[in-house]
């Protein structure tokens, strides 16, 4: 679609800037010599569903304090390459679920993922990290703070509903990282 959209652009999947090997993005649009790049993120809930005869089977994909976590590294990856590279002009984080609970508030009083929260309507920025009482199973791999030097609203967005269960509706997300 970007391609598409935009025929001279050249684009690169699972690019690793030479600044940070660690750093992988998911797309990297070239475009006149200017890099835009795009990390996504796509979680269900399980279900299975017939659409014009064509059966899709989506699995569980629970962890929703992990997936918060990672949405929001993802922005910060963003700033990241932002900030060291030349040629960046704007960035894109992208999240699509069919797990409605991602658009609400958490409803544990000693929730250990609060401050990563991806709830709509609200507003990430600055230092956040895991709740004092978090595992260390569920920090394996993510125990490093995220630190946001913008600003960067919540709001999802219906991008299709398929029925009214409550796995039918797909929601998506999508935050700009500016120059």
């Amino acid at each position: 679609m970007i391609k598409e959209q935009y025929p001279n652009c050249d684009i690169r999947l699972e690019f690793v800037p030479e600044f940070n090997l660690n750093l992988h993005l998911d797309i990297l649009v070239i475009l006149d010599g200017k890099w835009i790049p795009i990390e996504l993120k796509y979680t269900t809930r399980k279900c299975i569903k017939t659409i014009n005869d064509e059966v899709y089977v989506l699995k569980e994909q629970g962890a929703k304090d992990q997936g918060c976590y990672n949405y929001l590294k993802d922005i910060m990856r963003i700033e990241e390459f932002r900030d060291k590279s030349n040629n960046f002009i704007e960035g894109y984080t992208i999240k699509i679920t069919s797990e409605i609970s991602y658009l609400k508030p958490p409803t544990k009083v000693n929730c250990t993922y609060a401050e990563f929260s991806i709830e709509d309507g609200s507003i990430k920025t600055g230092y956040m990290n895991w709740a004092a009482n978090t595992g260390k199973g569920t920090m394996r791999g993510m125990e490093a703070p995220i630190v946001l030097t913008e600003v960067y609203p919540i709001n999802w967005k219906e991008y299709s509903k398929v029925d009214d269960t409550n796995s039918g509706t797909f929601m998506y997300l999508v935050n700009k990282i500016s120059k």
